[in-house]
């Protein structure tokens, strides 16, 4: 588990990013066909190469984080954006900010491995009708998600710094 708002979140969290686990690939690909998540452009192949994060319940999938590094250039830098999917049974539990904040501590700890590819953040263009409350509150403390602005059909743009960003 994983405390989260002073609560602890019954989750097994496995990284993924950059791992090509088998295991981890083939539940995501049996969890986004029962969901029929993915859009129709996007292949389940072409996104399981992008796998953060997979979170476990009782050794059976609830949910997924992916990402894909880009520049963002009202920062001025690169940052890996985030994707998340938990099944519907498994919201309101505390499940996707847990997996949120395990993407951005896995996502960190590469970024600071390899620090020739230049990732200073984690990023998320926040879509889930499940957070409009949320999204009053500029600052989320627990994903260190923070506001920076919106999209042009108002959905916001968040990013998390990773401690050791800098700028030349």
């Amino acid at each position: 588990g994983r405390r989260l708002d002073g609560a602890e979140v019954d989750v097994d969290l496995r990284p993924a990013w950059r791992l090509d686990d088998p295991d981890i690939v083939r539940d995501a690909l049996v969890f986004w066909e029962r969901l029929g998540i993915l859009p129709p452009d996007v292949t389940p192949e072409d996104r399981a190469r992008e796998l953060a994060a997979a979170a476990y319940r009782d050794g059976r999938l609830i949910g997924v984080s992916t990402a894909t590094i880009s520049p963002f250039p009202p920062l001025r830098a690169k940052f890996a954006f985030m994707r998340s999917a938990v099944h519907p049974d498994a919201r309101r539990n505390l499940v996707s900010p847990a997996l949120a904040a395990f993407t951005r501590d896995v996502v960190e700890r590469w970024s600071a491995e390899h620090p020739e590819e230049r990732v200073f953040g984690l990023g998320a263009i926040i879509e889930s009708a499940d957070l409009r409350q949320r999204q009053r509150d500029p600052v989320w403390p627990n994903t260190r998600l923070n506001l920076v602005g919106f999209m042009g059909d108002g959905r916001q743009i968040r990013v998390a710094w990773f401690a050791h960003a800098r700028y030349d």
